[in-house]
């Protein structure tokens, strides 16, 4: 069976057609190089180069070989592509979650992008899906990563996080309401005795975690009247008149008729996006996905 190095010394012989040259192209001595060649004839049985002391020149067999070769270099040379670009992350698979707020700040464009221009040929499977579930599929291995909003209770030891974004709470209110005549700041204070709309989370969980600290430390319990997974529908809730909703600054950016977005006065909590992934995860595509973090600037949201 013919071996590359006879395939590549085809070549490389047929283009230079002197066999000094063609042997320092090699790396080899030029004795080496007539041995290979009578051993890649002998092999298949035919003459493949007319050769006297003065020229060297193509027989047929060997011009029949020529651009059979040149596309086995061809294809060897891809697969070593291939197997290079799989083992840095650059093609295979990458299954991620991530919940809809990340949409809204920036943060999944802009991992997704930067992803995208570091490995354009991996396939990125992107799924929408709550904290409360993305993150025992993280443990499970069904996903590569997930990007959520913690606090999650009993976290399972094999998932690290890392933090991606801070960021500060507002109110939505509806249009019609007093507080939304002006651009003064709302105290959370003053907001005790409305309806609330919030998250399906426990007061533990997620955004729901940094709503309700916020919410005990301005002396309030929150009368929540409805619950949505989403915050486009927590803000459409609002526009409905049915109450009031604490929401990250971000979701200023999905436009709503009959809302009005105003920060908080006096709430330093903040609502934190994160990264989850399996501790010891052998998967080149992630650790690729990972070294998208160092390249981007992420802790600020998309405002």
């Amino acid at each position: 069976m013919l071996l590359l190095r006879h395939y590549e010394l085809l070549v490389i012989l047929a283009e230079e057609l002197h066999f000094g040259r063609a042997s320092e192209r090699l790396g080899i001595s030029q004795p080496q190089l007539t041995l290979q060649l009578k051993q890649m004839e002998e092999l298949i049985g035919a003459t493949l180069f007319e050769r006297n002391r003065r020229n060297v020149g193509l027989a047929p067999a060997g011009r029949l070989l020529l651009p059979e070769a040149r596309a086995v270099l061809r294809h060897a040379a891809r697969a070593e592509s291939v197997a290079m670009r799989a083992g840095r992350g650059m093609i295979g698979e990458l299954a991620l979650g991530y919940i809809g707020a990340a949409a809204f700040n920036g943060v999944l464009t802009n991992l997704v992008r930067g992803f995208r221009e570091k490995a354009p040929d991996t396939q990125l499977r992107l799924t929408l899906m709550d904290l409360d579930r993305q993150i025992p599929e993280v443990s499970a291995g069904n996903l590569d990563a997930g990007i959520v909003r913690l606090p999650f209770p009993n976290m399972p030891d094999n998932v690290m996080m890392r933090t991606l974004c801070q960021e500060r709470l507002w109110i939505a209110i509806p249009q019609n309401h007093p507080l939304a005549e002006d651009d003064t700041p709302v105290h959370l204070a003053s907001l005790g005795g409305e309806p609330f709309v919030a998250t399906h989370l426990p007061p533990n969980t997620g955004f729901a975690a940094a709503m309700h600290r916020a919410c005990a430390r301005a002396g309030i319990t929150p009368d929540v009247v409805q619950r949505s997974p989403q915050f486009a529908s927590i803000v459409s809730l609002v526009a409905a008149g049915l109450g009031v909703a604490v929401v990250p600054q971000s979701i200023r950016n999905f436009l709503m008729p009959g809302v009005v977005y105003k920060p908080l006065a006096d709430v330093e909590e903040t609502a934190n996006i994160s990264l989850v992934y399996q501790v010891d995860r052998q998967s080149p595509a992630l650790e690729l996905f990972l070294s998208c973090l160092d390249d981007l600037s992420l802790q600020e949201p998309a405002n």
